[in-house]
């Protein structure tokens, strides 16, 4: 796990500083400063890219799970559910949504995204996990 400021072996750190011009540059950026641990500059970012090309399933999951990282889990909601209907029948978008859903209280659409998100091959054990910590910490 790298830190800000940090340099991980796999990336450029010039590649962070040049000024994106296109969708996928933005996208890119978003990526490498999720992976930095930096997520609201990735948020901005992904939604750069959202701007540039709103329809990309990938884009909107990405930007949902930034927004997850900030605890802005309405917002994380919202660009799950638009990954969704861009793209059904993805694990992850359900997966994350349902932890944002138990974030705010709504256990009831937390657990019809569990269950999706088991039918669609999540491991079960591993998403209670998350869904019974995120509970745990509301209370």
């Amino acid at each position: 796990m790298t830190t800000p400021g940090d340099k991980p072996n796999d990336m450029n750190m010039a590649d962070i500083d040049f000024p994106p011009k296109t969708s996928a540059e933005f996208f890119n950026r978003g990526l490498k400063n999720a992976q930095l641990g930096i997520p609201d500059k990735a948020a901005s970012d992904f939604e750069e890219a959202a701007w540039m090309e709103p329809e990309n399933h990938e884009i909107q999951f990405n930007l949902g799970v930034a927004y997850l990282s900030m605890a802005d889990f309405e917002q994380a909601i919202n660009n799950f559910t638009k990954a969704i209907e861009l793209k059904p029948g993805v694990a992850d978008m359900y997966g994350n949504r349902a932890v944002a859903h138990a974030a705010i209280g709504e256990d009831e659409k937390s657990e019809a995204d569990v269950a999706e998100a088991v039918s669609l091959g999540a491991p079960p054990d591993g998403l209670g996990s998350v869904i019974d910590y995120v509970k745990a910490q509301r209370k």
